[in-house]
Formats: C-alpha cells, structure tokens, sequence
C-alpha cells in the first residue's frame, strides 16, 4: 500500500537533520504495526523529541511539513504535549512533543511502553536513543488485571452509578443521564468485557476499545446494539436496564473465572432501583 505518509516524513526528516535542537524522532502506531497494519484511514502518529517544543505546539513548525487545515494541541503522557493536526484535507498527524529529557524519562520509566510496546520505527536519532529504546521497550499485548479488592470496587462503582444515572433521570436531567449511561456506565463495561475475554480466550484486548469488534465475544457485541440510547427519557431507562444486565453477566463470568466473591447485594439494591421496584 502507498504510503500516504511519505512527504510529509520526508519533510519532518529534512527540517530535523538542519535543526539542532531536535535530538529523535519515532514513528510509532498503526504505520509501525504488524498486527493491524495501517490502512486508508490511518494516521501518522510520532514523538519529537526536541528542546525547542514551543515552536512545535505553536504550529509553527508543523506548518513547514504541509498545508495544515485543522490543528489543535493536547496534553499528552509523561508530561509532554500533542500537536494534533490534519494536512491537506484527511491526512491526520499527532505528534507527541517531548523535551529530550522528558523522552529520556518516558523511555526508562516505562511510560513511552504503553505508546510503544506493539512496534516502532526510528527516522532520527542525534542522541542515542536507539541503545536505550531497545533495552526498554519490547513487544508486549494489553493484559487487564483486578485484584480480588479492585474487581468489588469497580462492581460496586457500576451499580452505584446505575442509581445515580437512575435519579438524574428521574429528575428530568437527560445529558447527565445519558453521559453516564453511555459514558461512564459503558468505560466500567469495557473494562469487564476486557476482563472476561482475556480471562476465557486470552484475547489481545488493546486498549480504550481498539478493535473491540474483532477481539470481544459475538454475544457481547449483540448486547450492545440495546445499551446505547437516543437522547430520550424512556430510550436512556431502556438502555440502563440492558448496561446493567450486561455488565451484571460478565462480572459474574469474571468473578466464577477468578474465584472471587461478586457482590450480589449491590447488584440486586441496583436492579430492584432503576427497574422501579424501590
């Protein structure tokens, strides 16, 4: 597949090898993956390790890569920022600006691993840290865990939330309702899904519900088709009462799988609530 990436890169890299202050860049995500390869839709995604970093979020500098339509700047891991911006009129940028010293600490702390850990590619390095990249970032999938004390709080945090989702929509408050229906409510299910199939079928889960659709049971997509809601009272309580049924399902899963005690009183407070029976 054409690299829809290839100016751009090319660019960046000639603007680095003339600059001083930049000290490495790496490609990372989806262009740098063997597992779900980049496709049409795929973004370039890179860390700029850099002492100037103010001429980056400024917009300065990515301006000299191309014809920028969209940009915007966002905080980032281990302290740095993200310039994230959109060449042309579908080609999507997100450059991840460190502080060499910054980078340096990411690297050795373990937090670049987790942007890191499914593949790189390094374009420049002036600094050396090649030696370092590959001393501490190696190949690893995403592999949930809750301790026995986590899984009854995130449980407990579910149903508790189901009644207060439950009271705001009773009081006529839809957006707060619907936020933490098909918000809230539906991060605690992710984190259960990802629990039970990497318990059962060692699922590579990914993270923030990447590719949910190819890693999740058939079950547990066919559930979701009724937990989401339209911005409408009675839609937000029919939704609430399938989020709750779902996640009650898995966690009982994940609880018999782990060993651990589901808490079933909190679950039946939760159902007998928002089914109207309290």
């Amino acid at each position: 597949m054409t690299d829809r990436y290839k100016d751009i890169k090319a660019r960046l890299i000639e603007l680095a090898e003339k600059d001083d202050d930049i000290s490495c860049i790496v490609a990372i995500g989806s262009s740098t993956r063997k597992q779900t390869a980049a496709d049409e839709y795929s973004d370039l995604d890179l860390i700029i390790a850099t002492k100037n970093t103010d001429s980056w979020l400024s917009g300065e500098y990515p301006a000299l890569l191309g014809n920028v339509s969209i940009a915007f700047s966002e905080p980032t891991l281990g302290g740095g920022r993200e310039y994230r911006a959109i060449y042309d009129s579908d080609r999507d940028v997100d450059m991840i600006i460190f502080t060499p010293t910054q980078f340096e600490s990411a690297i050795k702390d373990g937090t670049a691993g987790w942007v890191m850990n499914r593949g790189y590619e390094i374009l420049l390095d002036k600094a050396g840290f090649t030696e370092a990249l590959s001393l501490h970032i190696s190949p690893t999938v995403n592999a949930p865990a809750m301790s026995e004390g986590e899984f009854k709080n995130t449980v407990n945090d579910f149903y508790f939330h189901c009644i207060w989702a439950c009271k705001k929509l009773k009081r006529g408050e839809l957006w707060s309702a619907k936020m933490c229906v098909d918000g809230y409510l539906k991060d605690r299910v992710l984190k259960m899904a990802e629990l039970y199939c990497y318990i059962k079928n060692s699922a590579d889960v990914w993270h923030d519900g990447r590719f949910f659709d190819s890693w999740a049971e058939p079950w547990i997509t066919e559930k979701l088709r009724s937990c989401f809601a339209h911005y409408d009272k009675g839609d937000i309580a029919a939704a609430l009462v399938n989020t709750h049924r779902l996640f009650s399902t898995l966690a009982r899963e994940c609880a018999a799988m782990r060993g651990y005690d589901h808490p079933e009183g909190a679950e039946k407070c939760a159902a007998e609530y928002i089914s109207g029976q309290r």
